[in-house]
């Protein structure tokens, strides 16, 4: 994987979050439909993803009510033996608040996982480090992205690995 980092000092105190929320577009889904599904190589970049959390503490795993989403999301929960929350993806300083109600029941050694949109994940990483990333474009499904919340908060940016052999 190649990693960009980046720092802000900020006078904000997160604290009260985990120690790392990453953030996933949802995985690659049909062409069509008001709701589609992933296709069967989204469901392979979902697995990928839960075998790369299988090293992680996670304490939650959130994501948008759509499809995609749920089933990018479930395959790490499930590995985890968590479950999905809902979370409303026009409603990002909501999910700030729940991410922090999560961290004041879990240990502060854990982190979240958030899966959610093209247009809507940069929008909550910089909601939540301070740090301004580049949009994601329709064909963006590899970045995975870690907000590690400290007094000097700052990003990493990384691909996952994960290759479709099938693109449908």
């Amino acid at each position: 994987m190649r990693f960009i980092t980046f720092s802000v000092l900020l006078g904000l105190s997160f604290a009260s979050l985990a120690n790392s929320v990453y953030l996933v577009r949802h995985a690659e889904k049909q062409a069509s439909g008001a709701d589609p599904a992933l296709t069967l190589c989204g469901q392979g970049r979902a697995d990928a993803l839960a075998a790369y959390f299988s090293e992680h503490n996670l304490a939650a795993v959130f994501s948008t009510d759509y499809q995609r989403t749920k089933q990018t999301a479930a395959a790490v929960a499930a590995s985890k033996q968590l479950a999905v929350t809902d979370y409303d993806p026009r409603q990002p300083a909501t999910l700030v608040q729940q991410l922090k109600l999560v961290q004041q029941l879990k240990n502060n050694n854990q982190s979240v996982l958030v899966v959610g949109h093209s247009n809507t994940v940069p929008e909550l990483v910089t909601l939540l480090s301070g740090i301004q990333v580049s949009p994601l474009t329709e064909q963006d499904y590899a970045m995975l992205y870690q907000v590690k919340l400290a007094a000097i908060p700052s990003v990493t940016i990384s691909r996952q690995a994960y290759r479709c052999q099938n693109k449908q």
